[in-house]
């Protein structure tokens, strides 16, 4: 019985493992970025409210590198009261609702 075999040699072959570095670097970066703004926004809405101030307060900030290749993403809100109401101060939101938000889209990893 006669086999038939097909060869495939691929040119430049350091040079196309490279092309596919980038282009999964690209997709986790554009995925890491969307994550950072959907836990954004998601933390915003579920922030309770008072005044507005702790829910306006929600901000992120991704920086890049030179090739614009997301290297660092931070969320953050600096109004002083936010850590009192995730800790269960108000009733408009269970305690730990930061954490659990983030656990839910996938950014942090319970222990």
């Amino acid at each position: 019985m006669a086999t038939n075999k097909i060869t495939f040699d691929v040119v430049d072959f350091e040079k196309e493992l490279e092309r596919v570095k980038k282009e999964i670097n690209l997709l986790a970066f554009e995925d890491i970025e969307d994550r950072v703004n959907y836990a954004t926004n998601t933390l915003r809405i579920v922030t309770p409210v008072d005044t507005g101030e702790a829910r306006l307060g929600w901000d992120s900030k991704l920086t890049k590198n030179k090739d614009n290749e997301l290297i660092n993403g931070s969320i953050f809100n600096d109004v002083e009261h936010v850590s009192y109401l995730n800790n269960g101060h108000s009733k408009q939101a269970p305690k730990y609702f930061i954490e659990q938000v983030l656990v839910t889209i996938g950014i942090l990893t319970p222990k």
